[in-house]
């Protein structure tokens, strides 16, 4: 009868039970505890997970930024779909609401802003420019209101009257009548703070409007239309009758005016006399035109006096040459050339 190896036979058994360690559950200690890794069923275990295998090193696992930088290569070989452009479909059947020009030149489309509900008669009693307009015939009232869209059957504070084209008129006006020099200047005798003092100036007894004024701009934006309005200020003009400010010289004043620039080489004389040309007008005006033109006079003689002497040639011939050449040096009608060399003196 055969022998039966014993010990064999129990290593056998013991391998083909599982062991009671593997059979019970393990506690939160054992679980984070180093020791074989679990594999995959079919696979070899694998050592304790703080040892590593040599070959282990490069095999190239994906990390978390790789996968997700494959993800999105994925994504992009993929069609790609646009969001239609332009507003929604609720939207879409809405009127545009007219807005300003944006440059501060009014133009054709210029309606009551948002939430200015005034009415015709409002808008005129607002702006001295239109309130005051007078009808002569270079005016060209009738041509003003179809540049406006205005009634010119209607009265301008008619309740019938559309009172968009009424603002429209009133921009127009108080654009010319805010408008600067011709030189690009300030005119601040006229305006104020961007504000025109609300008369259009530049009219004849005749009803006749002189070009580089007021009443000028006023009649060619009534021929030409919102084209004419640009450059925010007054045309260049040659008649000697339109002032530096666009405003008219009555005969006197234009006399005066030109008398003075023909006598430059009497400076006293000639700058009275320019003084009045330039002045507002009427007896006032004429007044406070000549002393103006006086004391210049007398301050740039009084300069020219005060330089001889600070340049050491304070004897009398010296100091009324330096006087006589100050005085010229500021009369106003005196060419720039014979300015430039009295200075020297």
């Amino acid at each position: 009868m055969p022998m039966i190896d014993t010990k064999a036979t129990a290593r056998a058994s013991s391998l083909s039970r599982p062991s009671a360690a593997q059979s019970s559950p393990l506690g939160p200690r054992q679980q984070l505890s180093a020791g074989p890794v679990q594999s995959p069923v079919g696979q070899p275990a694998r050592g304790p997970a703080d040892s590593f295998e040599a070959g282990a090193i490069n095999r190239r696992q994906p990390t978390g930024a790789a996968s997700r930088l494959e993800g999105a290569l994925g994504l992009m070989s993929e069609p790609m779909m646009f969001a239609p452009r332009g507003l929604p479909r609720e939207l879409q059947d809405l009127a545009p609401v007219a807005a300003p020009s944006g440059s501060g030149v009014p133009s054709a489309s210029d309606k009551r802003p948002a939430g200015d509900n005034r009415s015709a008669a409002q808008i005129v009693d607002d702006c001295p420019a239109l309130k005051n307009l007078g009808r002569q015939k270079d005016i060209k009232f009738e041509q003003l209101c179809k540049q406006t869209g205005i009634d010119p059957k209607l009265d301008l504070k008619d309740a019938k009257q559309n009172p968009d084209a009424v603002y429209r008129l009133a921009k127009v006006l108080e654009f010319i009548d805010s408008a600067k020099a011709a030189t690009g200047g300030e005119r601040s005798n006229k305006v104020q703070n961007g504000r025109g003092d609300g008369n259009i100036e530049g009219i004849t007894k005749d009803g006749d409007a002189r070009h580089g004024t007021e009443a000028g701009m006023v009649k060619d934006f009534a021929e030409k239309g919102y084209s004419f309005l640009g450059a925010h200020q007054l045309p260049t003009t040659q008649d000697t009758h339109v002032k530096a400010d666009g405003s008219n010289k009555d005969n006197f004043q234009w006399f005066a005016g030109e008398a003075g620039k023909h006598l430059w080489f009497l400076p006293a004389v000639s700058n009275v006399l320019t003084g009045i040309g330039n002045s507002e007008g009427g007896l006032k005006g004429v007044i406070e035109g000549g002393a103006k033109g006086y004391l210049n006079t007398l301050k740039g003689a009084a300069e020219g006096i005060i330089g001889s002497i600070t340049t050491g040639r304070a004897n009398p011939a010296s100091m009324l040459l330096g006087g006589a050449m100050g005085a010229l040096g500021s009369t106003e009608a005196a060419p720039q050339p014979v300015k430039d060399i009295a200075k020297l003196f």
